[in-house]
């Protein structure tokens, strides 16, 4: 994993070697394969706006998480698209919404309003990984957490679960 180029730093630990194992030789094999082939409509697209955003393409991984590239996705919290936005974070990032129209689900739309939500994400935490966490719980969620152990970083924030469990799941699962 080390000699592949990242625009990410690589983190290796137990966590993220669970998750390796998950996707390449457990269950989670076959909606990696789904997404993947589902992709390679998107990649030339997303890599684009992140490339324009100035976000780091590492970050594309999360798409995978949170759909698995699939645009009318639409989760039990009512998050929506590949980028999964609730309403308000979409409106927030100018996805309209109407009775006609979501944009939500518009691929090139919501990938543009995901690559600057993470880039204001990393501006307010100066951290890809707790930019990542924050996009999954809430920036306030990860803001406390960060208050309440004295953590400056994803890793200790997992090891001490100070996030959801499903946060302390998404990052490693979204890494590169």
């Amino acid at each position: 994993m080390k000699e592949v180029a990242h625009d990410l730093p690589i983190e290796i630990n137990d966590r993220v070697l669970a998750f390796l194992d998950y996707y390449q030789n457990g269950r989670g094999h076959a909606t990696m394969e789904v997404g993947l082939e589902r992709a390679g409509r998107f990649l030339p697209m997303i890599e684009r706006i992140l490339k324009e955003e100035g976000v780091p393409l590492d970050l594309i991984y999360l798409c995978q998480a949170e759909s698995a590239f699939e645009p009318r996705a639409l989760s039990h919290a009512a998050a929506k698209g590949m980028w999964q936005f609730i309403s308000s974070r979409g409106k927030e990032y100018g996805l309209r919404q109407t009775w006609w129209i979501d944009e939500r689900s518009d691929p090139e739309k919501s990938t543009r309003a995901a690559a600057r939500h993470l880039k204001d994400l990393y501006t307010e935490f100066g951290d890809w990984y707790l930019a990542m966490a924050a996009y999954n719980s809430g920036p306030f969620r990860v803001q406390r957490a960060l208050e309440k152990t004295g953590a400056d970083n994803f890793w200790t924030l997992a090891e001490k679960k100070a996030l959801p469990k499903e946060t302390i799941n998404y990052v490693p699962t979204s890494s590169p």
